[in-house]
């Protein structure tokens, strides 16, 4: 079945392959990592021989912030946006914080979130002073939730899954976009979860718009399904290559636990007193499980079994 099939992307993974594909998500994170130019926001940020926090990247991330605000955010409207900037703004402050601040541990990183907060009200209050629909505000309660990063997955999701399901209807990306939307299938496990009743004191409030999106519910008419799944079938082992076990010259991971080798490999001392040893452990166990368990019980099938197994013992030890 295709949910057994290993299609888990790490963070990495996602940022990359949207900055590849031109996602909006994976384009806006990129050009804020990419944004310059700071001296205007000194007095908030603090400068570069004194940051703010006396950390440079610090520094970067508030002054990043209040440039796309004044440059970009603050200049159009709003009100019928399909989805919401601001959410992916504030998103990607607190990331930042946490990738540049992790050695100096969640409390740290919180009360540094916290001065940026401030220094962003007061930068809407003191020199943007716009109306609400042209503002976006900090949003200081994803500090609270231990998921906030799945919850910032899921949402970079929905923005970018319009961009997704048009990519689907060509067959050159059909399969590597399958693959990515049925990346999200833990995500959703996760927040299926979580939010049983929708209550938003606990849920995402945009959880909703979401459920829509759905890897079990979207892929099941891709048209590359099919191909998929015969895919994924063909390169499953066959039930009869599975009984059959691997070849002589193949290793486990339980042969190589016991120390074996295959069978016309000279063993070493070491590995022959361990086969002697598990030898007789196994035949110690067969002797006390028929004299404990009444020999009159012993059938002519329970007497075959200990034969084979005495003579594959012997074929073992065996120099």
């Amino acid at each position: 079945m295709l949910g057994s099939r290993n299609t888990e992307l790490n963070e990495n993974d996602v940022r990359n392959f949207s900055i590849a594909h031109g996602l909006y998500t994976g384009k806006f994170y990129d050009d804020l990592d990419k944004s310059t130019s700071f001296s205007s926001y000194n007095k908030y940020c603090g400068s570069a021989n004194e940051p703010m926090h006396g950390n440079s990247l610090v520094r970067i991330v508030c002054a990043t912030i209040l440039k796309y605000l004044e440059t970009k955010y603050s200049k159009l409207d709003h009100t019928s946006d399909t989805y919401d900037v601001c959410k992916l703004l504030n998103y990607w402050v607190y990331k930042r914080l946490n990738t540049i601040l992790k050695s100096k541990g969640s409390i740290y990183i919180n009360q540094v979130h916290g001065d940026i907060i401030l220094k962003w009200n007061s930068f809407n209050d003191d020199v943007l002073r716009k109306p609400e629909n042209y503002t976006c505000k900090p949003i200081d309660s994803i500090v609270i939730y231990d998921d906030w990063e799945k919850r910032k997955e899921l949402y970079e999701y929905y923005v970018d899954y319009h961009q997704i399901k048009h990519y689907l209807q060509f067959d050159q990306k059909c399969k590597e976009f399958y693959n990515y939307i049925e990346s999200k299938k833990k995500l959703y496990e996760h927040f299926e979860s979580l939010c049983p009743n929708n209550n938003t004191n606990i849920c995402p409030k945009f959880y909703n718009d979401c459920k829509k999106y759905n890897p079990k519910y979207v892929l099941q008419d891709v048209s590359c399904r099919n191909e998929i799944m015969q895919e994924s079938a063909a390169s499953a082992p066959s039930v009869s290559q599975s009984i059959k076990g691997h070849s002589v010259n193949e290793s486990d991971s339980d042969e190589e636990y016991v120390g074996m080798k295959p069978f016309n490999a000279p063993p070493s001392n070491e590995n022959s007193n361990n086969v002697r040893m598990y030898g007789n452990v196994l035949l110690g166990v067969v002797a006390t499980s028929m004299t404990s368990g009444a020999l009159y019980r012993v059938n002519i099938n329970s007497l075959i079994q200990i034969n084979c197994i005495s003579l594959l013992i012997s074929f073992i030890i065996s120099p």
